[in-house]
């Protein structure tokens, strides 16, 4: 009886990481359609945009921070030379108890100025506004009591002067020069879209100076060799998969436009939430599902944030486990909407693969993992069923990475040169073993210890990318 429940396990763990890998699979050859397609189309559509500069959406940038006098003066630099006709940079200091806010007045001569903020959405109270208009950029400096990114989000919103903002996170080192206009198009070619999410390169390969990236190289990090791999698999596969079928409920916090009055109309983001940013996403697809109004949340691949990821194992643990923290208080504040078809893709599928292959899948594997395993020590399976599961569990997953860092290499000119493209192709064949289980096992963490985590800023060592 207990073979037979075994055997029964094993395979229904061998479906669960084939329908993993069939997912994959799917969203690897959607992608690879949609920006062989998206290249093409942009030739002829993007220039009209571009001759036409009056067709761009005036926008306010936000920044959120705390504790940034390291960094914040890079990520403020390039953001007041991006290639965009109007826009302006809101700073938002949550009480940082550093030397974030001196630094800034110092760095770009900010004054201190009155103006009305309007309190579209409920914030913990502001102290000190400085401003200063920086080669036609407004830069606008708000310094408030801390309430966590949240709350300094919605602040922002309350601040700002254009009817569409983009959120950054305290990650955020730089935006590409034309970021803002790709980030914008999907919004000029389709009235109905109220949020676009960006592609996140990591900024700790990259030397900056005058606000762009001048040198890019190789990590000697470990850590940070597979968090490249892992974000070329998410942000160039499955994000532009599921954006086929308006049903993303992911921007990544580190880059996302939104309509603004979208965004009050939700709520604002929710301080009581550690994944205020995947939050928002979902909540904007119940509103606009439960009020029956026709919608878009898109997705921009080439439009680029490079962004700071952790170094220490340490770190990157702490952040993977705030990450399925608010990946849970997303899926379930709203698991009304799973199988459901009122909620159409979004129900239906959606939900189903983030409840799944997201959400419980830290227990899935470990326990598969080791029922797998000890099977086969105890010669309850035979070689060819764990030489078979290896094949779709290792090689699969390595194939789809392989392919996303092709990709990205070929269709988003990211270009490396051979020694760094084979080394990373060679680093994603190994990332299936290792490293996937170290990031299972801070997420099965992160759902046993879910109430010992607070909402309070998470922190990662952060380094000055300026060309020394």
């Amino acid at each position: 009886m207990l073979i037979k429940l075994l055997d029964f396990l094993n395979w229904a763990f061998m479906y669960y990481i084939f329908g993993y890998a069939i997912t994959f699979f799917v969203s690897t050859l959607f992608a690879v359609t949609y920006l062989f397609e998206r290249k093409e189309q942009e030739r002829h559509d993007n220039d009209y945009y571009i001759r036409n500069e009056k067709n761009f959406i005036p926008i306010s940038v936000l920044v959120p921070a705390y504790n940034e006098e390291v960094t914040i003066a890079d990520c403020i630099l390039s953001l007041i030379t991006l290639d965009y006709p109007e826009y302006e940079v809101v700073i938002i200091d949550d009480g940082s108890k550093d030397g974030t806010v001196d630094h800034l007045i110092e760095s770009f001569n900010l004054e201190q100025t009155a103006r009305p903020v309007r309190k579209l959405l409920g914030t913990k109270p502001y102290h000190e506004i400085y401003t200063r208009n920086i080669n036609g950029v407004m830069v606008t400096l708000v310094k408030k009591e801390n309430g966590g990114k949240a709350d300094a989000l919605n602040m922002g919103v309350n601040i700002s002067r254009y009817p569409y903002v983009v959120a950054l996170d305290a990650d955020s080192m730089l935006l590409k020069k034309d970021s803002l206009k790709k980030i914008s198009m999907p919004i000029m070619e389709d009235e109905r879209t109220v949020a676009v999410g960006g592609n996140i390169n990591i900024a700790n390969s990259v030397v900056i100076e005058d606000g762009e990236v001048v040198k890019t190289f190789l990590p000697k990090n470990f850590a940070v060799l597979m968090q490249m791999v892992e974000y070329a698999r998410i942000f160039i596969t499955t994000r532009v998969w599921f954006n086929q079928f308006n049903g993303n409920l992911i921007i990544s916090g580190a880059f996302g436009l939104f309509r603004k009055d979208v965004v009050v109309s939700v709520g604002g983001y929710k301080s009581q939430s550690i994944g205020e940013d995947m939050l928002m996403v979902v909540d904007i697809h119940a509103f606009f599902r439960r009020n029956r109004k026709e919608y878009k949340i898109s997705y921009v691949p080439d439009a680029i944030c490079w962004s700071q990821v952790p170094e220490k194992w340490k770190d990157l643990a702490t952040q993977r486990k705030r990450w399925h923290i608010g990946l849970m208080q997303s899926i379930f504040q709203h698991f009304y909407m799973f199988l459901n078809p009122t909620f159409g893709w979004i129900g239906m599928f959606s939900f189903v693969y983030y409840f799944f292959y997201e959400t419980i899948s830290c227990v899935i594997e470990l326990v598969g993992l080791i029922m797998i395993i000890t099977s086969f020590s105890l010669g309850l399976i035979n070689v060819q069923f764990f030489a078979t599961f290896l094949l779709v569990y290792v090689l699969f997953s390595s194939v789809i990475s392989v392919s996303s860092i092709l990709l990205s290499y070929y269709l988003l000119e990211d270009r490396y040169n051979l020694k760094r493209l084979l080394a990373y192709i060679l680093l994603s064949l190994i990332e299936a073993v290792g490293y996937r289980q170290f990031s299972t096992i801070q997420r099965l963490i992160a759902m046993l210890g879910y109430k010992k985590y607070s909402k309070s800023w998470g922190r990662i060592e952060r380094k000055s990318h300026l060309k020394s």
